[in-house]
Parts: C-alpha cells; structure tokens; sequence
C-alpha cells in the first residue's frame, strides 16, 4: 500500500515546529542552558531536511538530496549531544567524535548518492549510531536520573530497529522503493514519531527532575546551615558565660582578698598575708592562663593565628612547660614528671604545642588529688609521635568524656580543691592538634585516672 509521503512529512516538520516552540519557551522561563539551544538547532534542522526532502519534485537534486541529508545527519548528532549535555558538561571527547562522524556520515553519502539504496542505509546507519552513542552515556552516567535512563532504553530501541531496517532494505537491494510503503517503513514513521516526542518530552522531565534533585541538595545544605548557625549561636552564648562568669570569679577573689589585706594588714599574721598573696597570685595566674586561651580560640576561628611549623626537640619543650607548670602542682603536693627521649624530634608550631602541654597538664593538675602523680610520656612511631599526659586523678564517665573538645557541649567542672574552670582550654588544644594534622582523645577510667593522647608529625632522621 503506497503511503501519502508528503503529508507524512508534513505532519513529521510541524510536529518538530511544535518541539521547538516547546524547549524555547522552557529555555527562557525554565532553564536557561546552552544544550537546549544544541537540541532545537538539531530539531530545527531536521524540520529543514524534511521541507526539501517534502519538495523534491519542485527542488534540484543538490537541494532535495545533498543538502537535505547534511541538515539530517547534522541534526541527529546535535540532538544527541544536546541529550547527553544534560547537566552541563561539555564532553570534548563526544564533541568531537561527533565532529568527526558528522563529516564521515556525509562524505559516504555523498560518495554513493547515485544509489537510492545505499543512501537510505547511510542515514539509518547515522541516526543509529549517534542516538545509540548518545543512549550509552546517558546510561552510564553517574548521576542516575530516572529520566536519563527511559530515554537511553528508547533511543537503544530505536536504534537497533533502525538497524534492522537498514538490514531488511540492503537484502531488498536496487528495487527498494520507500514509497511503496512496506510493512517495515510503516512502523518506521510510527516509531520515529513516537521517539521523537518521547525523547522531547522526557528531556524536559529530565531537567524537571534535576531541578527537584537539586533544590533537594539546596534544602539540605540550608539545614546544615541552619545547624551549624545554632551551634555558632550556642558558642557565643558560652563565651559570653565564660566572659560573664568564669573570668568574673578570679578577679572577685583577687579584688576580694587585696581589699581584706589593705585594710587590715596590720590585723594579719605574716602566714594569713602570705596565704591571702598566695591566692590573689593563683587567682592572677588562672585568669591570664584563660585570657590566653581566649585570645587564641577568637584569633584560631577568625583565622588569625599564625601556624608556623618548624623542627623542634620535644623533651625540651615539655621540660620546659613542666617547669612552669611545677609551682602549682607543688601547691597541691602532686608530682610532675615526663618520659620523652632526648632524640625525638617533632615538625610543629612551638606556640601551639606549648599551649597544647600547658593546657592539659593544667587540667590534669586540677583533677588529681593532693599527692598524685601527672605523666607526660612520648611514643615514638612510623610516621608521628604520641604524646600522653596521664594522670591518677578523678577520672571521668563516657557522658563527660562525649562532652569533651567542642564548645557547645563543654561543661565546666570544679577542680579536687574546688579550682575553677573554663573547659575552653581543651577546646582550643584539638584546635591546634588538629591544625597540625594530628588528633587528640581521652582514655579514662572513673575515679581512677585520665590519659589525654594526641599525636604530631614526627621528623624522620636523614
């Protein structure tokens, strides 16, 4: 049964008219992307093949044959690629195989355009290739859609029927004649408009649900967002408390004590003034010890500290930190003593590590009963040290040890003889470890002992 040929056509170019009005309305009140106009432009020159292939009665050959099959061939490699342009990546490497083939397909065809035949074959070989090659990577991209993927099995379908087609046609040889409307070419034109809109309107629902995918990953960065402003929040309304309260108490103790000893120092045996001093000069060096802390905290989160890494001898900087660490645990009569090798080099900022030392062995001493004993032992490893500051003090829970290193959750907790305390001095020591490409944690026992760990880069000898 011969077939009514240009009306078909004529339904297949105002089809496409009808596609290309559809994707540049969704270009400009949906989704400004560059591949939809790659996409319209292979429409639209499909529409401009089947114009002349529609009037080649009325054309010359050069219109109606040569011309006409280069905006055909053009189009399917531009549909295709706008297909797999998808999310907005150029693929050179698909760019320019299509390039390529592009001027391939149309070389052959122009080689053999004497034969009816063997056009048709290099058409349909043409279409199937850059549907099939465009149906691949739709497939095996990484960002799974659910749309990429029904349009990959269509455009698969499509192009092994076309294959088939292109079979049957080459058995047929010089007498194949499309309009005599084969049973072949019949499912032909009913499948190429139904893969056409489908592949049209599931490209749209493809950036649909991209558009849904993405506003999804927007709602939950603005969670996280929204988590991590409230904890921003809960740290400011901690050192706020810090300021408010625990840098408010040792200077009521000195403020409170120098007042006692003005006005009645002549009231007060020598070892009352002395006592009284010894406070006002603990409560002095606590609170520096805090403002130190709370210095380095504010300059560590606004970026403003320095990290300068150089090579240091670790036992010299802990004897030194003991040192100064040693007026006050002899005032609790508890015993500070390290176990570093001499050899050990470490590659860090000196500044941190000392105030790493100087804020947990300060802790330690503040939870171990008079007459205990604080440890700082270095272990030498592969690749870095680990340095340990252990001690037989309170120890603590799993619940207070979940509460440790970070601000929003740190409670403070009165030392053995009732010292006072920020918790910002642990908070600022993961800081530096961490600045440092180490890590630090604690190991406890309760009522036992605490063993706080953190590791530097070690500096392995030449």
């Amino acid at each position: 049964m011969a077939i009514d040929y240009p009306s078909i056509l004529l339904f297949l170019a105002i089809n496409n008219l009808y596609i290309i009005t559809l994707f540049t309305y969704q270009y400009f009140y949906h989704h400004k992307k560059w591949y939809l106009w790659v996409f319209i432009v292979g429409i639209l020159f499909q529409t401009i093949a089947l114009i002349l292939v529609g009037n080649r009665n009325t054309l010359p050959f050069f219109y109606s044959v040569q011309l006409s099959n280069f905006f055909l061939i053009s189009s399917f490699a531009l549909t295709s690629f706008g297909l797999v342009s998808f999310d907005g990546k150029i693929r050179k490497n698909i760019l320019w195989l299509f390039f390529v083939f592009t001027i391939l397909f149309y070389s052959s065809f122009l080689a053999t355009a004497e034969s009816k035949t063997i056009r048709i074959i290099i058409q349909i070989i043409a279409s199937s290739f850059f549907y099939g090659t465009g149906a691949f990577y739709l497939l095996i991209n990484k960002n799974k859609y659910k749309f990429s993927i029904i349009l990959s099995i269509v455009l698969i379908i499509y192009s092994i029927f076309q294959l088939f087609r292109a079979s049957i046609i080459y058995s047929t040889g010089p007498s194949y004649d499309f309009m005599a409307g084969s049973t072949i070419d019949n499912w032909y034109l009913i499948i190429s408009v139904f893969v056409i809109s489908a592949s049209s309107i599931g490209f749209i629902m493809l950036l649909k649900e991209i558009d849904q995918k993405t506003i999804l990953l927007k709602n939950i960065i603005i969670e996280q967002d929204k988590v991590k402003l409230e904890e921003l929040n809960i740290t400011k309304d901690k050192l706020f408390s810090i300021i408010a309260h625990d840098l408010r108490s040792p200077f009521n103790n000195i403020l409170g004590f120098s007042d006692l000893l003005i006005n009645n120092l002549k009231d007060y045996k020598i070892a009352q003034q002395e006592r009284y001093l010894g406070i006002i000069n603990s409560s002095a060096k606590n609170t520096l010890v805090l403002l130190d802390n709370l210095l380095n905290w504010a300059n560590s989160q606004t970026g403003n500290i320095d990290f300068n890494p150089k090579k240091l001898i670790l036992s010299s900087v802990v004897s030194e930190i003991i040192e100064l660490s040693n007026t006050v645990a002899i005032t609790k009569d508890i015993s500070l003593i390290h176990k570093c090798p001499q050899d050990i080099e470490v590659s860090t900022d000196e500044d941190m590590l000392k105030a790493v030392l100087r804020n947990l062995i300060s802790n330690a001493i503040k939870f171990t009963n008079p007459g205990g004993k604080i440890s700082v032992i270095a272990i030498k490893g592969q690749n870095q040290i680990e340095i340990t500051v252990s001690d037989n003090g309170v120890g603590m829970n799993e619940n207070t040890k979940n509460k440790l290193f970070r601000i929003e959750t740190n409670e403070s907790t009165n030392g053995t003889a009732n010292e006072k305390g920020s918790g910002l001095g642990l908070i600022l020591c993961k800081e530096f470890v961490e600045k440092q490409g180490g890590k630090i944690w604690v190991e406890s026992e309760e009522g036992k002992r605490s063993d706080f760990k953190f590791t530097l880069p070690l500096i392995k000898p030449e």
